[in-house]
């Protein structure tokens, strides 16, 4: 079972279970070979990375039985998972090796991931051949989760044909499995077509249930990692480390540099620390394909380890826009993601805890900004204002005023992206003297941003549900800035300082639920945890029936039975599409307060 704990748009921190066995994900499996493990499984477990891959097919031929463990002869207690000679079919030609053995041999090695015996999709191969080939995949699919109850993965295949990865993965999709590698890429690699490889991985996966587990298979460059990732893939797998090493080649988060390029110090790696360049180019051809495939090693799993912080620190378009730069090819291949927008803004949020940073044109072609851009619509000519948020650098209110992502309304100038972006020329300078905000024109500007970042974020205007007469504001002292909203003397809204966006509380849940229709803003929860709901308790996947299509990650959302009572409200981690395919983990977080009213 799969659950994601953190996201960031599509990238996601998940925890995938097997078998009683855990690891979290994205993960790096090296690859192994079964009787070549020497130095490197010790290595896998100082680095502490929970799974590993190897080939059933080689474990076969070199005769390992039936009957006995694979993780005995690696030594290795974490998640294992077999690969079924498929890509040493791509690589030496035909093998004699049929589905059905391949998948029985697997499990009868307690496999913790079994692969089926899938026909590779060569990128020279007619379109003719890969549509008869996947629908081969699908039956081979269909027959292995017959034989078995393990773990199946169901490669998507599919060539250079996009309809044909759609196809690949409907078909695939539709049987009892979540485990989907994405097969065929390693050609494209190779030839550095990187935004082939996210095309096809975003043409599988948008065909796919999001609760399955997408695996590049042999994706395993650290320098493209982070788009990898940005678009939400969970595992890779590589053997890039030993390969590169044998060759003299040093894995950089940035590229590949032979050896002999090196003339004085090496990069920092506690496997190259006690070597200069000269002294690794001295050694015997076996020792430092060692050490430097161990640097490699250790390169990727640092890199893993980097993107995993930035998606809880929901920092992935800035890292991966950053990373992309460093090369045109991986630069292409953002461009490519952002062909996308009306599958992946479905998984961006409103905002995020860290600001845009401006890093080139593909910066405002990021879904939340395309979003946002398209909700403000089309407006007159705004004033330039030189500092943000440019409310506090003008004499009296205006209508509107240029910002970088175009004329924006005053009223959205504390709100995201708007404040939290920084662009070449941008300044931000600490305002002291708040208190032109007391004055008539300054207040009625106040009252009506509340109600302009109200319709924003929900839809509708405010004032069509209450009193505009009825509201006062709660200010910051220090800032001027609005804190809290009441309505007849009733707290109905916190407006964050962090993104300018509401909150709800009890009061405004009850608005929320009474003046949108059915099922508008809501998420539905069968009748079996309705009682826990009301007592404060997490909203989890498996107990969603309904959801509102238009619900985002983290946004504000009312909780309702099925007859529509009101129960609780909160903020999803989930959308739609994940709340009703996802059977594990959280898709709401309560916040019913103990003095929340009943």
């Amino acid at each position: 079972m799969f659950q994601i704990l953190h996201r960031d748009g599509l990238s996601r921190i998940g925890e995938l279970e097997i078998k009683n066995k855990k690891i979290v994900t994205p993960v790096l499996l090296p690859v192994l070979h079964p009787f070549k493990t020497d130095p490197w499984i010790s290595a896998i477990k100082q680095m502490k990375l929970g799974g590993v891959i190897t080939n059933s097919y080689i474990l076969k031929k070199g005769g390992f039985q039936k009957g006995k463990d694979i993780h005995d002869l690696l030594d290795f207690g974490g998640i294992v998972m077999t690969d079924s000679g498929t890509f040493q079919e791509h690589m030496y030609g035909e093998l004699n090796a049929a589905n059905l053995e391949m998948v029985k041999y697997q499990a009868g090695i307690n496999s913790d991931i079994i692969t089926i015996r899938d026909i590779f999709s060569e990128m020279d191969h007619s379109k003719g051949k890969i549509e008869e080939d996947i629908k081969e995949n699908y039956n081979r699919g269909r027959e292995a989760i017959a034989e078995t109850g393990e773990y199946i993965a169901l490669p998507i295949q599919g060539g250079i044909y996009p309809d044909l990865r759609q196809e690949s993965a409907r078909l695939m999709g539709s049987l009892d499995s979540e485990y989907f590698p994405i097969g065929g890429i390693v050609p494209f690699m190779e030839r550095y077509m990187y935004s082939m490889v996210l095309e096809s991985i975003l043409n599988s996966k948008r065909n796919l249930r999001s609760s399955g587990v997408i695996h590049a298979f042999g994706a395993g460059h650290p320098m493209f990692f982070p788009l990898l990732f940005l678009v939400g893939v969970d595992v890779i797998d590589s053997s890039a480390y030993i390969k590169y090493a044998r060759d003299g080649r040093i894995l950089t988060e940035t590229g590949t540099v032979e050896l002999k390029s090196y003339t004085e110090e090496l990069p920092p790696s506690p496997y190259f620390d006690k070597y200069t360049a000269k002294e690794l180019s001295s050694l015997g051809k076996d020792e430092q394909t060692e050490v430097i495939g161990l640097h490699n090693l250790y390169v990727s799993v640092k890199e893993l380890e980097n993107i995993r912080q930035q998606i809880r620190s929901e920092n992935m378009w800035n890292y991966a826009e950053y990373r992309a730069h460093s090369h045109p090819l991986l630069l292409e291949a953002l461009r490519k993601v952002h062909e996308f927008y009306d599958y992946t803004e479905k998984f961006e949020p409103l905002s995020r805890r860290t600001p845009i940073f401006y890093s080139g044109e593909e910066t405002l072609d990021r879904p939340n900004i395309k979003r946002f851009i398209s909700r403000i619509g089309e407006n007159p000519t705004g004033i330039k204002v030189d500092k943000k948020p440019y409310s506090y650098y003008v004499d009296t209110p205006v209508d509107y005023v240029q910002s970088q992502f175009g004329v924006v309304s005053l009223l959205l100038d504390e709100t995201y992206p708007v404040a939290q972006s920084l662009f070449p020329g941008e300044y931000y300078d600490s305002y002291k003297d708040v208190s032109k905000f007391d004055k008539p024109e300054w207040q009625e500007f106040l009252l009506n941003k509340v109600d302009y970042i109200f319709n924003y974020q929900f839809g509708k205007k405010l004032y069509s549900m209450v009193d505009k007469r009825g509201i006062t504001l709660q200010r910051s002292k220090n800032t001027g800035k609005i804190r809290n909203v009441y309505s007849g003397g009733k707290q109905i809204l916190s407006l964050r300082a962090s993104d300018g966006l509401f909150s709800l509380n009890y009061e405004g849940a009850v608005l929320i639920h009474s003046n949108f229709e059915y099922p508008a803003h809501r998420v539905v929860i069968d009748p079996e945890v309705t009682e826990f709901i009301r007592e404060g308790r997490n909203v989890f996947a498996k107990f969603v029936e309904e959801a509102d299509p238009g619900i985002r990650p983290h946004d504000e959302v009312v909780i309702v039975d099925r007859d529509d009572k009101l129960l609780s409200y909160g903020r999803v981690i989930l959308n739609r599409q994940e709340m009703i395919e996802f059977r594990k983990g959280i898709a709401v977080k309560n916040r019913l307060k103990s003095d929340d009213s009943s």
